[in-house]
């Protein structure tokens, strides 16, 4: 055999519905779920770009403020290096403190202060002067000892530059015990050669509550740190600028002198390429719960995109299939009860696809076999009848057998009462007989209800009775529910005579004789035991297989008689089990489905 062919056995092999889930799991289920999860990927990457872009924007965004504050700091710085009003009173030499003062109040005052109330990011703007002919204070100060060993003067001196921005920390005017941390712009005042007989540097200090505002800003997106040109931790989101410790950190560097230690996410803006700024970098380190929450949206799309691009479709294969599969099931089963010999129409909507015009050719198929069938029995009608008077006869012929039998074994019985008590006690015996006698005569039913039965085989147990009187007992127990049931005739009274003869015959002490009837789940259950002599096994399993060969010995006619008739009601779907135990108990059981008892009632009721 071929691939082709073997591959297409294999798929012939597989029951319809499991070819159906095999098509949607692999056709439909499978391709979306792989598309929606390559969907996913792709635009979980383009969220995080994009959302990456977003907060490069963002420290981009503070980065030009900052640059503007540092910028705008500068052109105050160049505008007040070219004022030579201002450049020329720093660099006269005053008598005392009186003159200075009055210049002071006349134009210096002014002249710095009010930068501060323009620019509301500087926190202080001043002048430090070698002319020592100068007071400290406001604005004004001579250059001390402390001022020269100070970051921002030493900057300003190492570099060629006329500006500088320098970060570092310093002692809090309004606490001397803690330090804080300053940013500030220094610009030499050295404009106009001629007046260079004194230094004057111009320092304007950034506030650093402000720069925290612009973190601030941003802190939904990113947490930021400012880096100077040293390497140097100037600020950071939710920091501090201020306290007794020392804040300025170093961060470590590689030998490239790049920053290192820092988080795979995170990202370095340079600030300007100005010499003063040069150098000067903000970190940005995504905050997480932005990300996460940007994923989340993402995943619950896709998880409402995969839901509907699922639901739907496996909505739609389902109604498909189902009247697919339905039909071919329906149609799958109405096959077997053809096989079964059972041609039954399929009532239901076929439909007008290929299907639909398959179930209409399969009912006008068993339409014809019907009435092919019809055809044929009206043929062989005849042939049952007679099968059914054959039946019929052999029942009379079995009755006929019995009847006799029992009617000589009770006249036996009398003989040997008559001799032994003188016919003096023959009375009653001879009553009961009779009226057995004319049951007999006068019950034409092959079917009689239990009470019936028991009522029949009472009469029989009381001729025993009177037979061997104070050596004889029985016992009938019966569950009153089951009284109306209708069995074969002599089914029980058979038993029990068949106990008395040959079980109890030669018993010398006490004869007992049980009888119960009862339900038993779903069956009728009828009990015959004695106490009798009993039977070896050998001896039971020869009665046995008489019984169910059917061989006619002329022995145990009675056991033979209730076999044959309950085959022969029943179809062999009966019990009958007979045990014993020698020398001490026969038993004889009979068992009889419930349903089968009410079909005979049914069918005697519909005659």
């Amino acid at each position: 055999m071929s691939r082709r062919w073997k591959l297409l056995s294999i798929v012939n092999d597989i029951p319809l519905k499991f070819k159906f889930l095999i098509i949607y799991l692999m056709c439909v289920l499978l391709p979306i779920l792989c598309i929606n999860g390559l969907f996913y990927m792709q635009d979980s990457k383009n969220t995080e770009r994009r959302e990456m872009d977003n907060l490069r924007i963002s420290l981009n965004r503070v980065g030009s403020e900052i640059m503007q504050m540092v910028n705008e700091g500068v052109v105050i710085g160049n505008a007040v290096s070219a004022d030579r009003v201002f450049n020329e009173m720093l660099e006269y030499t005053y008598s005392d403190n009186v003159a200075y003062y009055e210049e002071y109040d006349r134009y210096l005052r002014d002249k710095l202060g009010q930068y501060p109330n323009i620019y509301p990011y500087i926190s202080w703007i001043g002048v430090y002067t070698s002319n020592p002919t100068l007071s400290n204070g406001g604005s004004y100060f001579v250059l001390k000892p402390s001022d020269l060993q100070s970051k921002w003067y030493q900057k300003m001196n190492e570099k060629k530059d006329k500006v500088t921005v320098t970060a570092y920390l310093d002692t809090n005017p309004m606490n001397p015990e803690e330090k804080l941390v300053y940013v500030s712009i220094s610009r030499k005042l050295d404009n106009f050669p001629d007046l260079m007989a004194f230094s004057k540097y111009l320092r304007i200090d950034i506030r650093m509550d402000k720069l925290l505002e612009l973190f601030d800003k941003e802190h939904d997106y990113l947490q930021i740190k400012l880096v100077d040109e040293e390497n140097q931790l100037v600020l950071e989101s939710a920091g501090t600028f201020k306290g007794v410790d020392p804040l300025l950190q170093i961060l470590p560097v590689s030998s490239d002198n790049q920053l290192a230690g820092l988080p795979g996410n995170s990202f370095v803006s340079p600030l300007s390429t100005a010499s003063y700024m040069l150098n000067w970098r903000l970190i940005g380190n995504p905050e997480g719960s932005r990300i996460a929450e940007e994923r989340k949206g993402v995943i619950h799309f896709f998880i409402w995109l995969t839901l509907i691009s699922t639901i739907i479709p496996t909505i739609l294969i389902y109604i498909i299939m189902h009247s697919f599969n339905f039909r071919v099931r329906k149609l799958s089963k109405h096959m077997q009860f053809v096989k079964n010999e059972r041609f039954e129409p399929i009532t239901m909507y076929e439909g007008k696809d290929e299907i639909g015009n398959l179930l209409r050719s399969f009912n006008l198929m068993t339409g014809k076999i019907r009435n092919l069938i019809t055809d044929v029995y009206k043929l062989e009608i005849q042939k049952k009848d007679l099968e059914l008077e054959r039946v019929q006869a052999e029942l009379k012929y079995l009755q006929s057998q019995v009847d006799p039998h029992f009617l000589f074994n009770t006249l036996n019985a009398i003989l040997v009462v008559c001799k032994k008590y003188r016919y003096e006690h023959v009375t009653e015996i001879i009553q009961n007989l009779s009226q057995i006698l004319r049951r007999l005569l006068s019950w034409k039913e092959d079917l009689v209800t239990v009470e019936e039965e028991l009522s029949f085989t009472e009469m029989y147990l009381q001729i025993e009775k009177f037979r061997f009187q104070d050596r004889f007992h029985y016992e009938l127990s019966v569950d009153e529910s089951v009284l109306a049931y209708r069995i074969p005739k002599m089914s029980i009274q058979s038993l029990v005579e068949n106990s008395c003869k040959h079980g109890l015959q030669s018993v010398k002490g006490n004869r007992r004789i049980r009888i119960s009837v009862e339900r038993a789940g779903m069956n009728l259950l009828m009990k015959v035991e004695d106490n009798g002599i009993g039977m070896n096994s050998a001896k039971l399993d020869e009665i046995v297989q008489s019984l169910f060969k059917g061989e006619d010995n002329g022995k145990n006619i009675g056991l033979r008689n209730v076999y044959r008739r309950l085959n022969l009601f029943y179809a062999e779907r009966s019990l009958f089990h007979i045990e014993s135990i020698p020398f001490e108990k026969t038993s004889v059981t009979i068992q009889i489905p419930l349903s089968l008892i009410k079909n005979q009632e049914e069918a005697i009721g519909h005659v």
